[in-house]
């Protein structure tokens, strides 16, 4: 069919009138919709959800209740020390997951050593080998704590109080030949025995064998003790008081019980060591001194 320009100009202008007029149509209807969206989302459920002694409970959403008063709705009683990883005076979002640690407290004891510090030393290389006698000091502390689990996992520790005891005590150092520690021995922890001390030297005519041949074969010099064998193992490392390191490598006829007979360098120095007591730390039994 055939227009004329009048007639064409007539239709376009009806068409734009009609899009118009949908566009109109098209926004109010679009609003309704949501309105009509939004105001039925009240009947979806909405929970939130507690996590609490290894399981997961799902409790209703109620915007006007705090979380408090949820709790004790679902029976879930809180101990003093449990931690709730939110404001119970305050209400919870939907989806939301609340976590409550169960939080056990446990008293213990530990304690605590520092090293050994010296205060004094010597070294000493008259008897058989280099050795050095160390005076020094340890601190022993103990504390009272409390041990926190949170879920049985344990969380921290509050040192509750604390005592520190001072200990000073001997050590006897064997040496290498560069001075480096060989072996260390603390003497508070070493078996003492009182002895009646006696002293011979190589070539005394009272001794075995001149005192020049100890009952092991070992040529006789200082720091080789003769011991009742009874009370002091044969190749036995000690310490005696007042005379230094010592080797268990000889015996002796009138040594008996607790005796003990020094070797020393000559008949002056045995003449100062007669009759004397002294105490002797047992250390090891050894092959070698």
């Amino acid at each position: 069919m055939f227009h004329s320009e009048p007639d064409r100009i007539w239709m376009n202008m009806k068409r734009i009138e009609t899009k118009k007029t949908l566009r109109l149509l098209y926004i109010p209807c679009v609003a309704f919709l949501l309105l009509f969206v939004l105001d039925n989302t009240s009947f979806i459920p909405e929970n939130f959800y507690i996590l609490i002694d290894n399981k997961l409970i799902s409790v209703p959403y109620d915007k006007t209740r705090i979380l408090g008063d949820l709790l004790n709705e679902q029976n879930i009683t809180l101990n003093a020390d449990d931690v709730v990883y939110a404001d119970l005076n305050k209400t919870v979002n939907p989806d939301t997951v609340v976590k409550i640690a169960r939080v056990k407290k446990i008293k213990a004891k530990a304690s605590k050593q520092s090293s050994f510090r010296p205060v004094w030393r010597k070294v000493y290389n008259s008897n058989l080998r280099k050795v050095e006698l160390q005076k020094g000091i340890v601190k022993n502390t103990d504390y009272d704590i409390t041990e926190i689990y949170y879920d049985n996992i344990f969380h921290s520790a509050v040192y509750d109080s604390e005592k520190t005891v001072s200990k000073t005590f001997y050590r006897l150092v064997l040496l290498k030949n560069g001075n480096e520690p060989e072996k260390i021995y603390d003497l508070s922890k070493a078996k003492r025995i009182k002895m009646i001390a006696t002293a011979y030297y190589p070539g005394d005519p009272l001794a075995w064998r001149d005192g020049t041949i100890t009952r092991l074969g070992q040529k006789m010099q200082r720091g080789i003790v003769a011991v009742d064998p009874k009370v002091i193992p044969l190749r036995t490392r000690l310490y005696v008081s007042g005379y230094g390191y010592a080797y268990a490598g000889d015996t002796g006829s009138a040594i008996i019980g607790n005796r003990i007979d020094l070797g020393v360098n000559n008949h002056k120095e045995e003449q100062s060591w007669m009759h004397r007591e002294v105490t002797v730390y047992i250390l090891e039994k050894s092959k070698t001194w």
